[in-house]
């Protein structure tokens, strides 16, 4: 008897570790002081946000909006979705979960968009990204100091 109460006990533990989790209570990556935030949120959003709405369905937006099973759930408000990707890692460089390493993979399986999911980056939109990308990483170490 002892041991089903154990056994319930690390089961509803695990499950309550597992919700938050997914509800964001997980890691948070954002480093960024409130100024180089508002800079990089400005950025983001002339420079990122229109590649990522581009396409309409066929898009990040379009795709990412809750509907497929991805750790990338986009709301389809840049502002929110700017926060959300800064707290999860997704603009961290070189990591095999991030925006711009999805994008330029040659991986069929990691490839984003999917072969046949939409059109493609050009190597200019890879460009910005990356750009993006190195400077919010540079304003992410300034923090960590």
């Amino acid at each position: 008897m002892k041991s089903r109460w154990i056994l319930a006990g690390l089961l509803t533990f695990a499950a309550c570790s597992f919700g938050f989790a997914l509800a964001g209570g997980g890691l948070n990556f954002d480093f960024l002081i409130d100024a180089d935030r508002a800079v990089m949120q400005k950025r983001f959003a002339k420079e990122v946000w229109p590649l990522m709405v581009r396409g309409g369905k066929e898009g990040c937006v379009g795709c990412h909006n809750g509907k497929i099973v991805s750790a990338l759930k986009l709301s389809g408000n840049m502002e929110k979705d700017f926060r959300m990707m800064i707290k999860d890692g997704l603009f961290i460089p070189n990591d095999a979960g991030s925006l711009l390493t999805r994008i330029q993979s040659t991986n069929r399986k990691q490839k984003m968009p999917p072969p046949g999911r939409g059109d493609p980056w050009t190597k200019a939109e890879m460009k910005v990204l990356h750009a993006f990308v190195v400077d919010l990483e540079k304003k992410q170490q300034k923090k960590r100091k």
